[in-house]
């Protein structure tokens, strides 16, 4: 790359708004991962050559709508993706994060030209703009991808908005699509709300909602240089000066803060979880999320964005143990019973009887399956705690570790005991290291065998969640897929009985949780 990069006459195909256009028409046949390594790689040309000031706008806005649609078809490669990720869907990243960060800082390269180029700087508003946004999308992309937004890429985006600021632009409509216009003034505020609103515990659908959201609600948001609240405890504001997004003002110092403006935006949000109980998101603009689903989002927008002390109830203390994570319910099925899975008889077709009485399989004809499946896969530093959960770590996790989203995980403790939970937040960090948020489930767990009620069908593994009285019914926990509304379900935990599938409580890429009564 650095022997291309220091070749520059004759590589850069965009010198100007004409060859810009002959390129744009060479990439029309080229795949997404083609188009996007010659714009990252023309990208970076452009920045080494000596073209600058408007000519350097025109082929950015030509190269604009391009480089949008190729990003956005690489979106799905990597976006919700489980992480760590493995070689192909991590390179994918890498390069969407710097076409973005090249976009961005390309743009940003304009305001140095503007203390000589007038016409340029007639321009302001729009550079701000633009810089502004594709420093949202680096954003938006890390944290689709369940990465921690680097603080450099902070420090680029209140940059941006000073200058902005200081250009008196902050106010100014630009052309945003053939949809409307915006400013740089909604555009930052919805990125520091967005960043807000705790990415890492969200998933996809959900960030999509806040994005509806936000759309709307912006408009009704500000910045401003003086405090608009009093209590330090709820109002949010920014420091121009950092590499942070927006904090609680009881935890800011420093002599560039702006205060945000949330008040109106308080009320659209509070408006809208009253009108969910009769109408649904999509009919509000909030898009195809089921409904309790949304409600869960408002209450935890309402807690980040305007009121804390509403979620978190426990007190968390810091810690430093090891603990053994699992991540299939084999191998928590194996840890919870101590002993490989052995389908009952009673699930066994002819033939593996006939093996088992022949060959002495005693323990049946998945135990070489069971042995290499019911493993832990490896040990995770428990950084704190609280009653409800932990905050772990792992510095350097296996490509076999594949985390996603509320995905259920067993804790081996340094006792021996097993807990089940889900993943409730999910971020790695600059150094690549995995953070994980753990949701505890507070209730006994047995190992069990079930299976769909029909004789030709084998036995799995499943758990049984014990009830707690006045919060947490009686459940079951078993593969993807096996939940139907009144399914009956053969299970045998020592002895056999059939049991009734009433209600899917929560679901992940890894089980499928239900109430259930005697069937």
């Amino acid at each position: 790359m650095a022997t291309v990069l220091s070749a520059k006459q004759g590589l850069l195909k965009i010198a100007d708004a004409a060859a810009a256009r002959a390129f744009i028409a060479q990439l029309a046949n080229a795949t997404p991962a083609q188009r996007q390594a010659q714009l990252l790689t023309q990208l970076q040309l452009l920045t080494e050559t000596g073209v600058t000031g408007t000519p350097r706008l025109q082929v950015l806005e030509l190269l604009r709508e391009t480089t949008f649609e190729t990003q956005h078809a690489r979106n799905r490669e990597y976006w919700g993706q489980p992480v760590p990720f493995d070689d192909a869907t991590r390179e994918t990243f890498t390069r969407s994060i710097a076409l973005w960060r090249s976009l961005a800082d390309a743009y940003e390269s304009l305001i140095t030209d503007m203390a000589e180029a007038a016409e340029l700087a007639g321009h302001a508003a729009l550079v701000c703009y633009r810089a502004i946004r594709c420093t949202g999308f680096t954003m938006n992309a890390h944290n689709r991808a369940y990465h921690a937004v680097p603080g450099a890429v902070w420090e680029q985006l209140h940059r941006l908005y000073a200058f902005a600021e200081s250009a008196g632009v902050i106010d100014t409509p630009v052309s945003e699509s053939a949809d409307g216009k915006s400013t740089v003034n909604l555009a930052y505020l919805q990125i520091v709300l967005t960043q807000r609103a705790n990415p890492d515990s969200l998933s996809l659908l959900q960030m999509n909602t806040i994005d509806r959201a936000l759309a709307q609600w912006v408009p009704l948001g500000g910045l401003s240089l003086t405090p608009v609240a009093t209590d330090a405890n709820v109002a949010l504001g920014v420091d121009l000066g950092s590499a942070e997004g927006a904090r609680r003002l009881k935890n800011l110092q420093g002599d560039n803060l702006r205060y945000l403006d949330l008040e109106k935006i308080g009320d659209k949000l509070r408006q809208t979880a009253v009108a969910l109980k009769s109408q649904s998101p999509d009919k509000l603009g909030l898009g195809p999320i089921p409904r309790e689903v949304c409600d869960k989002l408002m209450l935890s927008l309402n807690a980040s964005w305007l009121a804390p002390g509403t979620g978190r109830v426990d007190e968390r203390k810091a810690v430093s143990f090891n603990v053994l994570v699992s991540g299939t319910l084999a191998a928590m099925h194996f840890n919870i019973s101590g002993k490989p899975f052995s389908p009952p008889d009673a699930g066994l077709h002819s033939r593996a009887r006939f093996e088992m009485a022949g060959f002495d399989r005693v323990d049946g004809p998945t135990v070489g399956e069971a042995s290499m499946r019911s493993r832990t896969l490896e040990t995770w530093t428990v950084a704190n705690q609280s009653a409800s959960g932990i905050l772990g770590m792992c510095r350097k996790p296996t490509d076999t570790t594949r985390l996603t989203q509320n995905q259920l995980l067993g804790l081996v403790a340094p006792n021996g005991n097993t807990y089940l939970g889900f993943v409730q937040r999910l971020s790695v960090d600059s150094e690549g290291v995995t953070w994980l948020g753990f949701r505890l489930l507070r209730v006994k767990a047995q190992a069990v065998a079930a299976r769909v009620a029909d004789n030709q069908i084998p036995y799995d593994r499943a758990l049984l969640l014990a009830g707690v009285p006045g919060s947490e019914p009686q459940t079951i926990v078993v593969t993807p897929g096996t939940y139907g509304p009144g399914r009956v379900l053969d299970l045998h935990d020592g002895k056999p009985r059939q049991i009734r599938l009433t209600a899917l409580i929560d679901s992940g890429s890894n089980f499928e949780r239900a109430t259930y009564n005697a069937a």
